[in-house]
């Protein structure tokens, strides 16, 4: 393969695995959880605690959801650390694009701000671990749990999965990026997607011009590889979607043997060491330049600005950005919080409701 993925250095079995989903719009099983199913890999959580359910949005505008901005984020958190306990490697997954859940504060910003790993005030030395998107050494995550509440997290690292193609990808890329950087969470790079082998479009094609932009225009980012089109996967797909006849456990061992043939593809297109150690080392570099400004900060007095290394656009504030809240007071619908009265509705009633409204989603 193009990248030796299969290093025994960086070798893992089932049990240093973890996958989740803190957010999500669909509660329909997955091929995600069947997968990990398939390969042993027992941490799986696809349906986080915040459900982006029909008429969800609209009910917590008028604050008739039951938790708050900062319980779903806690509750997000929670479940996290959770899953991080005894883990090496832990992915925890978006949900559509960087924006979706914004309306709730719950964003993928958000999430990624509030479910990244935690860590003490104080210098002292941090032990090295892999990461991608999150991850938690043995025990970190029971130590999580205690009464109180880590004060410190560094942001979960951000990979973005891209499009096809030079212009749109690029743009793209810079579109969805530049919503993380507006809050200091770190992208460190993408894969790029489902390319074409052959033509003025094709995989090298694109690879050149797309490996020359980052160089020049994204050093401190990175196009970590390029999965071109597996042309028996579009043939099994569109198979099964004519499919009438076989059964759903014979659907679902051909999906994973599909899922197979593409994670064995993915491993020879996509250096996934390097994902890894650029995750790690900016989340570490993020912990030291916090903990020198505590430090600096206990000393003088006062806290000390922070200078990042990183080419995020936006504030150069470690600080997260916040993201603009809707004031009731100002509203033109001028909504009285129906949470601050003590009323909530269930999501039973939110759903009977906005169904009878004829909502489609959340």
């Amino acid at each position: 393969s193009k990248y030796n993925n299969h290093d025994e250095n960086y070798r893992y079995q089932p049990g240093d695995l973890a996958y989740i989903k803190p957010a999500t719009q669909c509660e329909q099983t997955q091929l995600i959880e069947h997968y990990c199913k398939h390969k042993g890999i027992e941490a799986c959580v696809p349906i986080g605690p915040i459900v982006y359910y029909k008429g969800f949005t609209r009910a917590f505008l008028r604050g008739e959801v039951r938790n708050t901005e900062e319980e779903l984020l806690e509750m997000a958190a929670r479940a996290v650390d959770d899953v991080c306990e005894g883990k090496k490697v832990v992915v925890v997954d978006g949900v559509g694009y960087p924006a979706v859940g914004s309306i709730t504060g719950t964003d993928n910003a958000s999430v990624a701000v509030a479910c990244g790993r935690p860590f003490d005030d104080a210098s002292s030395s941090t032990s090295q671990v892999d990461i991608i998107s999150s991850a938690c050494e043995d025990g970190m995550g029971a130590a999580c749990h205690g009464a109180e509440a880590p004060k410190n997290r560094a942001p979960i690292p951000v990979l973005l999965v891209g499009k096809s193609g030079v212009g749109d990808a690029v743009d793209s890329f810079n579109l969805n990026a530049t919503y993380f950087a507006n809050r200091n969470v770190p992208v460190i790079g993408a894969i790029f997607n489902k390319l074409s082998t052959e033509g003025f479009y094709s995989l090298e094609n694109c690879k050149e011009a797309i490996d020359m932009y980052f160089s020049k225009r994204q050093p401190k980012r990175k196009a970590y590889g390029y999965i071109p089109e597996i042309p028996s996967l579009k043939i099994a797909r569109e198979a099964m979607a004519k499919d009438n006849v076989s059964s759903e456990e014979e659907k679902l061992n051909t999906s994973l043997q599909m899922a197979d043939s593409f994670v064995e593809e993915f491993s020879k297109c996509v250096n996934v060491h390097e994902i890894l150690r650029d995750a790690e080392e900016v989340t570490m570099e993020y912990i030291r330049q916090h903990q020198a400004q505590s430090s600096q900060g206990s000393i003088n007095g006062k806290s000390a600005a922070l200078k990042r290394d990183h080419n995020f656009a936006g504030s150069h504030s470690m600080q997260p950005a916040k993201i603009p809240r809707l004031d009731p007071q100002v509203s033109k619908l001028n909504i009285v919080s129906a949470r601050n009265a003590g009323f909530s509705l269930t999501r039973d009633q939110i759903e009977a409701m906005a169904s009878a409204a004829g909502a489609a989603g959340g």
